[in-house]
């Protein structure tokens, strides 16, 4: 499971658990890159910041299969977690960057994306294409059972600020935090042009919303990495990456 923070990847993680028979899973946050346990046959992982910088091993390696969850970027930069309710989790910028990553896997028939808002209005249709996609899979439940009887890691229920039945009434959550998405729109112009490119503004009319909204701005998450910083993650990934490759036998 990859995608951006506060896109649902956790909720996917533990629907696919709850609802199919895995051999094993990660812990709540496990990167592609990490060993699998010796004996596992369908092993489940999820890890946010694999998004842009898994693609090489993924085209690499046929038994992986990817799920990148896709949210309505407002809703991202408006969602907080129960850990840390008083600052926003993640920023336009890092939604960004992860969707430019999921478009160039779009159409790799290993990979799908499962939008937030279908999963959370229509989770029957969601589970029937993931069933139809992974033929594998053997389902024991519903997603729309969740969460009657689940076992939920505690960081997991964090995360997810408590697991709960399936809500589309909170989809437009953000127009109650129109300060922070006018800071994020002041601060990124082109949130817009990716809300219409993604197919969820037709056109700018959403932004009259904002009109007369003094902006919500933070630092916490909001300034990019140091040069330095990403050199650093780059060669850590890449040497992951080596790795991984070597312990699949795909050099």
């Amino acid at each position: 499971m990859v995608g951006c923070r506060r896109s649902g990847t956790t909720l996917m993680m533990e629907l696919l658990w709850y609802s199919y028979a895995f051999s094993g899973r990660g812990e709540h946050e496990t990167s592609l890159l990490e060993p699998v346990p010796p004996g596992e046959t369908l092993y489940l992982t999820k890890k946010p910041p694999d998004t842009t910088r898994i693609i090489p091993a993924f085209l690499r390696d046929s038994d992986t299969y990817l799920i990148a969850m896709l949210r309505d970027p407002r809703a991202v930069v408006a969602s907080r977690h129960r850990n840390r309710p008083d600052v926003y989790f993640a920023s336009f910028q890092r939604w960004r960057s992860y969707a430019a990553a999921i478009k160039r896997l779009t159409d790799h028939p290993r990979f799908a994306v499962i939008q937030f808002e279908s999963l959370v209005s229509a989770p029957d249709a969601v589970q029937a294409d993931i069933e139809s996609w992974l033929p594998f899979l053997s389902r024991g439940r519903a997603f729309t059972e969740f969460p009657e009887g689940a076992a939920v890691p505690p960081l997991a229920e964090a995360s997810l600020n408590g697991a709960r039945p399936f809500d589309a009434s909170r989809l437009d959550g953000w127009r109650t935090h129109l300060p922070r998405i006018r800071g994020q729109l002041e601060a990124h112009p082109d949130l817009t042009q990716s809300l219409i490119e993604f197919g969820y503004e037709a056109d700018d009319a959403w932004t009259a919303l904002l009109e007369g909204v003094a902006p919500y701005r933070q630092t916490y998450k909001e300034t990019p990495p140091s040069p330095l910083r990403r050199w650093e993650t780059n060669l850590r990934y890449r040497l992951k990456t080596r790795r991984y490759l070597r312990s699949r036998n795909l050099r």
